[in-house]
């Protein structure tokens, strides 16, 4: 028995190396097949009304079917390969037992009948400990490939942080919040540029609108004074630091924003309500309070409950963050479209509330409704991602410009829902 196992040894390395070397593949083609089946799933579940409305039924299972049978190809293959692991080890314990068996008959004399069934006993149950041992073997080796995998992306895909960002401004800037664009430029890659030459002066405490058509690059001059979207040319500045030269986590820190669509951890509401820690119980049940959410969290079980247990309605999850934006220490608010997707009542309150909390802050609001930017000091209009009118609402409307026909078509669109609903 002990004349096999050098052989043995060198046996099962061999075949541990084409076994791991296939079903590491293999593993690796099972979750990238798995893929396209989960987006499937999720974009059924998500369109289950538009599939339905259509008549897509047939459409959408038989696409399910395909993608089932095209993910459990792996898996089918995975087992194929276990089937022939256990062939070969069964091969190589029959090699031994057949070894053992011509041992004790070419000599006899130098073994007993119980030395020999202990040996074949042992060999025997050879062939699971190997299959064990390799399996065993193979897990280990996926599991850190998928660790060198995030190891390798760590080293390849590039830091959103560079060279020359490393200026450190006081705890307390932005303190004024005055926001100069010069000739910026910036564009998502090789493509067309969807910010042109933009140059406007914003002053401290400033309510500025920013409105337009379309792909006119509204967002993404706001995404550029969040550095989520870097520029090609020119310089933006605020209190006078460049912001080329900030970290950009640093960047985002000190400016609040609202979003269209808010963003929720999957945690309580207090680490919703302030992620820092920072702010007491006390001044995030105020904070709920001015803007009139506290009662629908105080139902959901308070600052403690989960904030996925009990979604919160659009109108309630855009209160939320108002409330967090209330908690926020900065002199600029950022409104990314943050009352399109409400009711009127809820619009109106949380610009009471923006009026009222953040009086002497510099606000930069883009809007789809432009009632709700009628009130700004400046006016920004964009076109095809050029600043075509920087103006105050009022001196725009009284005279030829885009601004006024965008007032005007929006006007028309508001009427003719009156009128839909009111013949409904």
């Amino acid at each position: 028995m002990s004349i096999c196992i050098p052989f043995c040894i060198i046996a099962v390395y061999i075949l541990q190396k084409f076994y791991l070397r296939t079903s590491r593949q293999l593993r690796f083609l099972d979750l990238e097949s798995r893929s396209p089946l989960y987006a499937q799933f999720l974009e059924t579940v998500e369109g289950l009304a538009t599939i339905r409305a259509f008549g897509w039924q047939q459409l959408f299972q038989e696409t399910n079917t395909k993608l089932l049978d095209t993910s459990q190809r792996p898996f089918y293959f995975m087992y194929c390969i276990q089937c022939w692991l256990n062939f070969v080890l069964d091969l190589l314990v029959t090699a031994i037992g057949v070894v053992v068996i011509a041992l004790a008959v070419l000599l006899p004399h130098m073994t007993s009948p119980g030395t020999i069934g202990l040996a074949l006993n042992n060999v025997l149950g050879f062939n699971q400990a190997l299959a064990i041992l390799i399996d065993s073997w193979t897990q280990l080796e996926t599991s850190l490939g998928a660790i060198a995998r995030l190891r390798n992306m760590e080293q390849t895909v590039k830091s959103e942080h560079q060279e020359g960002e490393d200026s450190i401004p006081p705890e307390t800037w932005p303190e004024q919040g005055a926001v100069e664009l010069k000739n910026i430029s910036a564009s998502y890659g090789p493509s067309i540029p969807v910010l042109r030459e933009i140059s406007m002066s914003i002053l401290p405490g400033q309510k500025v609108g920013i409105c337009g058509r379309t792909g006119s690059g509204k967002s993404s001059l706001l995404l550029s004074l969040l550095r989520l979207l870097s520029i090609d040319s020119g310089t933006i500045t605020i209190d006078g630091y460049d912001l080329q030269t900030l970290p950009r986590e640093l960047l985002r820190s000190r400016l609040i924003a609202i979003p269209q669509e808010p963003c929720f951890l999957s945690e309580s509401i207090r680490i919703n309500a302030d992620p820092s820690g920072k702010s007491s119980d006390e001044a995030i049940i105020n904070a709920c309070k001015t803007t009139q959410i506290w009662d629908a969290i105080e139902k959901r079980g308070g600052l403690d409950a989960h904030m996925n247990e009990k979604p919160l309605s659009q109108g309630e999850k855009q209160l939320f963050c108002l409330a967090r934006a209330i908690l926020r220490s900065g002199k600029i608010l950022i409104l990314d479209e943050a009352t399109s997707n409400v009711d009127a009542e809820t619009d109106r309150l949380m610009q009471r509330i923006i009026r009222e909390k953040f009086q002497d802050y510099t606000i930069i609001t883009v809007a789809h409704r432009l009632d709700t930017i009628m009130d700004s000091d400046m006016v920004a209009v964009l076109d095809k991602g050029r600043l075509v009118e920087y103006a105050p609402p009022l001196d725009l409307l009284n005279r030829p410009s885009m601004f006024a026909e965008l007032a005007s078509r929006s006007r028309e669109a508001t009427w003719d829902d009156k009128t839909t609903q009111s013949s409904e």
